[in-house]
């Protein structure tokens, strides 16, 4: 990461509407995120109130953003069911705008997010990735994460049945 690379840090309420424009992007950029074109919610308010709870520690749940000037370019979504025997594991989810990709960003978000979930007192973290998105498989590895299964024929992607490896962290 260079001088003029985007600013990694954990989002703020204010973040929501570049946070969402984002994600509609990355919703119509790749066929790798879950949600199709049109499927993601317009509605700010649930995220701006997630941000909030976030940000005043109401929950174990955070987001990493990056921002290139105001907009946001990548993020890491990390999710915390709120019970006792799950508060201790998060949910991860990634994404990186085309144009940025390549650069080295989104292993950068990658270890904000795990070093964050170290702070917070979490033991693991886990994900689940496309077979065929060798890219993110790689990234995933080379942060540490271990394939620790195969969801078989568990998404339609454009017609066709596609395979999500299951992988974990563990934080200890």
């Amino acid at each position: 990461m260079t001088v003029n690379d985007p600013l990694i840090r954990l989002a703020r309420p204010g973040d929501a509407s570049a946070l969402a424009e984002l994600q509609h992007t990355l919703d119509n950029e790749t066929e790798f995120m879950l949600l199709e074109p049109g499927e993601r919610e317009p509605d700010l308010e649930p995220l701006k109130l997630r941000l909030a709870a976030c940000a005043e520690g109401r929950n174990l749940s955070y987001l990493v953003v990056a921002l290139d000037g105001p907009a946001a370019v990548g993020y890491v979504d990390v999710r915390v069911l709120p019970y006792a025997r799950a508060k201790r594991t998060g949910y991860v989810v990634a994404g990186v705008r085309s144009g940025h990709r390549g650069r080295g960003l989104g292993g950068a978000l990658m270890r904000t997010a795990v070093q964050e979930a170290r702070t917070r007192g979490m033991r693991r973290l886990e994900l689940t990735v496309m077979e065929q998105n060798r890219h993110a498989l790689a990234l995933y590895l080379n942060c540490g994460f271990q394939v620790e299964g195969l969801r078989r024929a568990a998404l339609d992607v454009q017609g066709h049945r596609v395979n999500e490896y299951y992988m974990g962290l563990l934080l200890d």
